[in-house]
């Protein structure tokens, strides 16, 4: 049975393109840029931010519908490096991002051997490596934002904004209008060559040195929630060697003359 890692809201959630017309739109006199500042500010604030140089996450993911939880560490390192490690009855699975390359090591999918990112993987590490997320600096980043207005979500009045990024993926981020926090993400994504709705909702949101980082995501794609997330420790500013980033080398086959 396949089992990938879903990490579609996390790396973005460390916090936040050229503007198009509805850019112009302003709800409640608010602009994109005026909630956006917002944002920044109610998750601790740009410089608060900008101090934060590695990020260890340690939490656990499960998949209610195949009844499997497993010990799950994330790393983050400036610039744009990403280490994602799952266990699962001895067995290591990583995804990483060193700042050029991508690759994984997936036993479960027959593939002990660190290999590299195939085309679509590497767009999604790509994505998930931005330290910031999409919203910071999104102009310089060549993405676009649009505010599509207000919207009611199960209960929670949010504005609604639409990230069209460089590389044409979208994703709309649903804001909190009283406390600007970011509780759900929608996307697309390919599920095995069909194009799916995935949607992330994100909470337990929890103050660490400063900065306000979510502790809960519940991952669904087309249907009810396929994986829950749930952090229980978070680190900032630990040293995380730049080597943890980098692929491995496949591990030599012993020969004939090796036995002997």
């Amino acid at each position: 049975m396949k089992r990938t890692f879903v990490l579609p809201a996390l790396a973005g959630l460390l916090l936040a393109g050229a503007v198009t017309a509805a850019d112009n739109l302003t709800v409640d006199d608010m602009s994109v840029d005026d909630i956006i500042a917002k944002v920044i500010e109610a998750r601790g604030g740009r410089e608060a931010w900008d101090r934060v140089k590695t990020v260890k996450m340690t939490g656990v993911m499960s998949m209610p519908s195949q009844g499997i939880e497993l010990p799950l560490q994330f790393e983050f390192k400036r610039p744009n490096r990403l280490r994602v490690e799952a266990n699962f009855q001895g067995m290591s699975m990583i995804q990483a991002y060193d700042g050029s390359k991508g690759w994984a090591i997936m036993p479960m999918m027959g593939k002990p051997d660190p290999e590299e990112m195939a085309d679509d993987q590497l767009k999604q590490i790509l994505d998930q490596a931005d330290f910031d997320g999409p919203l910071v600096d999104y102009r310089k980043k060549g993405h676009t934002v649009e505010l599509m207005g207000k919207e009611e979500v199960e209960g929670t009045e949010a504005y609604k904004l639409k990230i069209t990024k460089k590389n044409g993926d979208v994703v709309t981020s649903f804001i909190d209008t009283e406390n600007f926090i970011e509780f759900r993400q929608e996307t697309k994504q390919d599920m095995q060559g069909v194009e799916v709705d995935a949607a992330t909702v994100l909470g337990d949101y929890k103050e660490v040195e400063g900065i306000l980082l979510p502790h809960s995501m519940e991952i669904s794609m087309g249907g009810p929630t396929m994986q829950t997330i749930m952090i229980n420790k978070v680190e900032l500013n630990i040293d995380i060697p730049d080597d943890r980033f980098a692929m491995p080398p496949k591990k030599e086959t012993p020969t004939e003359d090796d036995d002997e």
